[in-house]
Order: structure tokens, then sequence, then C-alpha cells
């Protein structure tokens, strides 16, 4: 059996107070009236897990299972597929049974009559089309009779546990995690600022004076951009001054005269008519126009001076009003390309004799759920402040980082900055920690629908994991995903509903 934590809890409740299992209820149409109270077990593997209740095994009696099946990838209900149970002594078979479908979604209800008493080993094989899993509970017990198994068998007290019922789990979004002994980093915890690098931010400037236009009413700081779009238009029609339309035709003309000119003089340079120095005087008139023609013509249209970008990116800065005049070399818009980005750290001086001993850091933007991994980001460490700011008192830390999922240059963010590896500590996904004033605390699954409020000792956080120093134990099982409902759940004065049959 694969199995992460064969944790088989049994459970002998004494008389559940919401009606759950076998005693004096009502489920559905089969009305039950027996002093036999249920046993429960709960054992995870690697693919499932199983929260089983069923009354204790009496020789020819027969015993309905609840067996509660939910998948470790998702912790939703197995909704199809078959359950097989079988009791058996070594390779003996003592008893079995096969159910073929749930009888609602993530409950098989199969049944046993055993024949004999005795200790034996009950497996539940559970088939579906995408995975198969066994799972086996060890030394469970036989009664010649229900007076052996009630002596055997007396009631648990009452305990603080929190009732949630796996038909509820089921419907919102749960998780669980195991509580592990696992290297964490030290951390510095700090803030810092996202920032674009230098070198991939350009100015876009007026190459003419002129009255700006846009191209498009929705040219905002934050848009995207291509390489080569056209963001505005610079017309100088009308002006007296600086006419870029007046300068073209000139310039057109001017090209055209320099032109016949020069044709010409190729043909008096033949018949020596003109020398050599008339020929390239002419010839440089040629050039020089056409030269200052081509910086015209390659961004004038019949509206004006079209101003493209580029380069891609985002519009970080509009420089310029619509309709607004401008000189040539007003600066009109600033672009930002945010394919690769800075994550610049400020840290406090105490920290300084540690600094060479950081190699990469988790993040948290305000706009995220969840801390990121600079790993995850191609980032790098780029280096780290020799000497600080005028007028500061922190020291900066640099970071390099591929934009992969959206980063806004110019965003804060909270930092964890990960030094040397500690030793092997027992730790808990962060978010498993819930918080009432300054007591940190999580719920711990004891059983399948049992739960314990345990207040938590925290060491080393590293923003993704946390180290507990007491409150939990290696192997127990820690709610990451919906602790807020089962929260609910402790304060409700109500019992929840059962749809449990046994």
């Amino acid at each position: 059996m694969s199995a992460i934590s064969m944790a088989a809890i049994l459970l002998i409740h004494p008389g559940c107070s919401h009606e759950h299992g076998v005693g004096t209820h009502t489920h559905g149409d089969e009305s039950h009236q027996m002093s036999l109270e249920p046993l429960a077990f709960t054992v995870w593997t690697s693919k499932s897990e199983l929260f089983v209740e069923f009354p204790p095994l009496v020789v020819g009696k027969s015993s309905r299972f609840a067996a509660h099946f939910s998948r470790m990838e998702d912790f939703k209900a197995v909704e199809k597929g078959k359950v097989m149970i079988r009791l058996r002594e070594g390779n003996q078979m003592i008893a079995e049974d096969v159910v073929s479908e749930p009888a609602s979604p993530g409950i098989f209800r199969p049944s046993l009559t055993p024949e004999k008493a005795g200790k034996y080993t009950l497996d539940f094989i559970l088939m579906t089309d995408t995975y198969n899993d066994t799972i086996s509970l060890n030394d469970v017990a036989v009664y010649l009779n229900e007076e052996d198994a009630i002596n055997a068998n007396p009631p648990a007290p009452d305990g603080d546990e929190i009732s949630f019922l796996k038909e509820q789990a089921w419907k919102i979004d749960f998780a669980i995690s195991q509580v592990r002994r696992q290297p964490i980093r030290h951390v510095i915890h700090t803030s810092g600022e996202i920032l674009p690098i230098k070198g991939e931010e350009k100015i876009i400037a007026a190459k003419s004076s002129g009255i700006v236009f846009f191209k498009s009413k929705k040219l905002q700081e934050g848009r995207e951009i291509a390489k080569g779009e056209v963001l505005f238009t610079i017309s100088s029609n009308g002006l007296v001054e600086s006419n870029l339309e007046e300068k073209f035709l000139v310039a057109q003309a001017r090209v055209e005269k320099t032109k016949t000119d020069y044709d010409r003089a190729e043909r008096l340079l033949e018949e020596q008519v003109i020398g050599q120095k008339e020929y390239e005087r002419r010839k440089m008139d040629y050039a020089i126009a056409e030269a200052e023609f081509q910086t015209l013509a390659e961004s004038y249209t019949a509206g004006g001076q079209a101003v493209s970008a580029s380069m891609p990116g985002v519009i970080k800065h509009v420089m310029v009003s619509d309709g607004q005049f401008v000189q040539e070399g007003t600066p009109l818009v600033e672009i930002t390309n945010t394919r690769r980005l800075l994550l610049q750290a400020q840290v406090s001086q105490h920290y300084s004799p540690i600094l060479h001993l950081i190699t990469t850091a988790n993040f948290k933007t305000t706009y995220q759920d969840e801390v990121q991994s600079l790993d995850d980001y191609n980032g790098r460490l780029i280096s780290y402040g020799k000497m600080m700011d005028r007028g500061s008192s922190f020291i900066p830390v640099l970071f390099e980082l591929d934009n992969l999922h959206d980063l806004l240059p110019g965003s804060y963010v909270e930092l964890f900055l990960l030094t040397n590896t500690s030793e092997k500590e027992l730790v808990v996904p962060k978010m498993a920690l819930m918080q009432d004033y300054n007591l940190n605390y999580v719920y711990v699954q004891v059983s399948g629908e049992s739960f314990e409020k345990r207040e938590v000792r925290l060491g080393i956080d590293d923003g993704v994991n946390v180290q507990i120093l007491s409150g939990v134990f290696e192997g127990e099982w820690v709610v990451t995903k919906g602790a807020y409902q089962i929260k609910m759940a402790s304060m409700s004065s109500t019992i929840p509903a059962h749809g449990h049959e046994h």
C-alpha cells in the first residue's frame, strides 16, 4: 500500500451528538434501534482519503459500512467507481462484498456478515477510471455476540472536536497538508518595489514643431503598444512658422531641381563643357536635398508628421495633451518594456553582516493572492549595496526577473529575502495559519469529520512555509483551505444534518 501516512484513527463515539453513525436515528427509510456505537477510521494514502464508519462486527450479524472516499489531488468526492471490501485472515477470505457505484457522491455502502470471531485484516479496494487504491485496516475484531462488542468498545468521553462533515468539505474549496520536517530558509522580512530596467525605457520626442493629435482615444498610461504603432501626428498646417507641409513641398521641389541639375551636369561633363569641380558640387547639392527630403518623407503624411513607437512595451507616461502645440524635441510619451524587471529591496542596516548570505527571495504583491517565488520568474540576485544612498538608512538589494505573470512596474511588494537553509524543521504551509488578535492557530483534522483548533508558536517564516515550534506534531494534517468555514462551524449552535445510512 502506497501510503503517505497510514494514520488510522479509531474513534468509538458514545452516541454522536449530530446523529452521525449507528444509533437511534433515522436515515432515509431506515430506523435503527441499537446499542452498538459506530467505529470510525480515517486513513490517508498518496491517492485517497478514506473515512469509514461501521458498527463493531459481530458473528452472524450484517454490518453496513459508510466508506467516504476523497481524492487527495483535489480533496473532492470520488463520484464514480466501485469498492470491494474483504475481511481476511492472511490469504483466507472470511467475508467480502462489492458495490458497483456510490450510494451518494463519495459515499459507498457495502456490508459484511462475518461467520467467525477473531481479529482480521479489513481491506478497502477502490477502483476508478483513473486510479486504483487499496487501504487495509489491521486487527479488526469480530465479536462472538453484541454483549462482547459493547464491553470491548465502551463509550468515549465527549471531546472538543469540531464537526465538519465530508458532504460540507466536498462543496467548498477545501484542502489539507501533512505536517512534515523539511529544510526552511532563514529570512529577512522587508518591503520593496518592482522597477523597470534602465535602458528598457524610451522617451519619444517630437521631430518637428506643430500641434499634437492623438491617433487613438485609447492612448493612455498602462496600455500595451507594438513597435511601429503610430501614436500621434504632428500637424503644422496653418502655422506661419515651422509649417511642416511647406517644408515638405520645398524639400520635394529642391530634390527635383537638384536632380535635374545633376543629370544635366553628367552630360556637360562628358562634353567637357563644365569641369569636374562643378560636377561634384551639383552632385553634392542633390545628395543633400535627397537626404533632407527622405527625413521628412519617412514620417510625413497628408495629415502631418506621424510619430510611431520605437519599441514594444507599455505606455508609462503621456507627457502632452491632445491638441497641444509642441516645439521640435518636446518629449511626447515614455514607453517601458516590461519583459525584464528589477525587484529592489530596502534592508535595514541591522542585517548588513548577513547580506552576503542572501540567494533568492519570495514576494507578495497586493494584486496576487499567493506569495510568489523568484525562482518561478527566472529571477536572480544582481547585487546588494556596498553603500547607502545619501539621506537613506536602508541598504538596497537588487534582483532581476522575467515578467511572466503580469507584474506591474512601480508596484510595492512584501519581500522575504532567503538566506542560508536551516536544518529540517517542523513546518506547515503559511496559508494554514489563522489569527485572532495575537493568537496564531491552525485546524488539525483528527479524523475524517472531526477537527481541533490548536494554538501554535511560530518560528521561521519564508513567506510560503512557517516553522512550528509547538502546537502540532509531525504526521498530523492541517487545514490549508476551508479553515474559515470550519471556524464558522465551531461557532454554530446548530448540529449539522447528516445523510449517512448504516
